[in-house]
């Protein structure tokens, strides 16, 4: 009977060690929001280059990026064509032990489309570069959108997101390599004024306004705070293009005024930190004391049972 016991306490006290163990580490984690700002690559390819006799050329140089549907009018060329943006971060910095609660990809739009639109993005499932990237070449990316944003047609300038957490997820645990995210107009049509015009990496404008990657994880110990905003701009050859071939001319660059966003953290109260790592172990004390006891106090009526049988068949003993 004790060691049946016993050997059920021992149980209890293994099945508990898991979720006792988890419950230390969420209560110890300290939850940060990582900035990665900018992307190491992006640029854009456009569908109306298929239709055209000069060939599509890299757009990697470029100051401004677009997705949609538009109508372009250029020299002899008439024609329609869909644009789509391939972007890609660097997320090594994230701690290989973090856990990723959320992941936004965000965009500087500078020129909404005429209309309300939905853009889709999509992680891509192959290997691409700036600088050769066009419509024909495009790697493959996952059949399901990771998310849609509806952009409304108001003539205003601000940030554009998409939420690709499970993305990076992915990508943070090995399960796939990290290609970057391609993002489109949900419908791919001919039609004009249907683009939503966004900056590049490569931006003109404030550092503070290129495409950036928003993560909030949770960790055992916060983040130093580190931005990288050392983004090269186009040089006189890159910004050189063939005049014979069609291109796509952004719209006036706003001058904004924006904060400084570098990696935040978000740190809990440190005593709170303590106390919310000590309640779980002093359970497991309590726990196990009880455990003990009990133990101890059957053993010794277990041993006490013994010495009165024993006591009562010497009694009984015929002479």
């Amino acid at each position: 009977m004790v060691i049946k016991l016993e050997s059920r306490a021992i149980i209890i006290l293994l099945l508990l060690v898991g979720p006792i163990q988890m419950w230390i580490d969420n209560s110890n984690a300290i939850e940060s929001t990582i900035t990665i700002q900018p992307s190491i690559e992006d640029t854009f390819v456009n569908s109306m280059y298929l239709q055209h006799k000069y060939p599509e050329e890299p757009h990697g140089y470029f100051w401004a990026m677009f997705a949609g549907n538009m109508y372009t009018e250029y020299d002899s060329f008439k024609g329609y064509g869909s644009s789509r943006i391939y972007i890609k971060f660097n997320t090594t910095s994230i701690p290989s032990d973090a856990k990723i609660i959320s992941a936004e990809l965000c965009l500087y739009m500078y020129d909404p489309p005429k209309t309300n639109q939905e853009f889709e993005a999509y992680r891509v499932l192959s290997e691409w570069n700036e600088h050769n990237l066009t419509w024909i070449n495009q790697p493959d990316f996952e059949e399901k959108s990771s998310s849609t944003t509806t952009i409304q047609a108001l003539p205003s300038e601000k940030w554009i997101c998409w939420e690709i957490t499970e993305d990076v997820r992915t990508w943070h645990s090995g399960a796939a390599h990290n290609y970057g995210t391609m993002i489109r107009i949900k419908n791919e049509v001919n039609a004009s004024d249907q683009v939503a015009s966004f900056y590049p990496s490569e931006t003109l404008q404030e550092k503070q306004l290129a495409p950036k990657l928003t993560i909030k994880i949770d960790w055992h110990k916060e983040i130093e705070s580190k931005t990288t905003t050392d983004i090269p701009s186009p040089t006189k050859e890159q910004l050189s293009t063939t005049e014979k071939q069609p291109t796509i001319s952004p719209t006036n660059r706003p001058s904004v005024n924006i904060t400084k966003t570098d990696i935040k953290n978000d740190n809990k109260n440190n005593e709170n930190q303590r106390i919310n790592y000590l309640l779980p172990i002093a359970f497991v004390l309590v726990i196990s004391t009880l455990i003990v006891l009990v133990i101890f106090r059957r053993r010794k009526t277990a041993i006490k049972n013994r010495k009165t049988l024993k006591k009562r068949t010497v009694k009984v003993r015929p002479k």
